[in-house]
């Protein structure tokens, strides 16, 4: 991909996407696969350190792709196709849907998106969970070890998630020796 395309790319993603960065991550992965330039186990890794990574995943993911394909102008090219898109519609819409928003067809069309942006990312986080343990099995372990942390015994993620990147440092470890 182009610069240019890079920023089209993502610009046409966040203009028409609602829910934040799992839904973007889904919407990019339907259009690399029809790319086919990047294997399932590559953007795996890549929604994986995105979602790692502070601050919004959906500039994340753009950042990464983008230097994926163009370096740091390509980064920059994609983030700007990211963040442009939302930062209109909020500009331009939010006077309107303020104003309106007593009005039983926006409550019912934001309803709508509510309940659509839920099926999208529940398929999402099957779809990545499948993805990321068909790469490769010991991604079992973190993954048990932050639901087992987080839903059993009640940790902050943020604890479970050093726990689970703690656990792959060492297997990296081990594996390089």
């Amino acid at each position: 991909m182009t610069i240019f395309q890079l920023f089209i790319f993502f610009f046409r993603i966040s203009a028409v996407t609602f829910g934040g960065g799992l839904v973007i991550f889904s919407m990019v992965k339907l259009e690399i696969d029809k790319r086919g330039d990047i294997s399932q186990c590559e953007y795996t890794d890549m929604v994986s350190l995105a979602a790692s990574i502070p601050g919004p995943m959906a500039v994340s993911i753009a950042w990464l792709l983008g230097k994926h394909y163009r370096g740091i102008k390509g980064s920059i090219s994609a983030v700007a196709g990211c963040i442009l898109p939302p930062f209109i519609i909020i500009l331009l819409l939010s006077p309107v849907i303020l104003k309106y928003s007593d009005v039983p067809a926006v409550q019912g069309f934001f309803k709508g998106i509510l309940a659509g942006t839920g099926a999208i990312i529940t398929l999402v986080v099957f779809e990545n969970a499948r993805a990321t343990l068909s790469c490769n099995w010991w991604n079992l372990i973190p993954f048990l070890l932050v639901v087992a942390l987080i839903g059993l015994f009640g940790f902050h993620p943020l604890l479970s998630m050093l726990a689970a990147f703690s656990v792959q440092v060492l297997r990296e470890r081990m594996v390089r020796k």
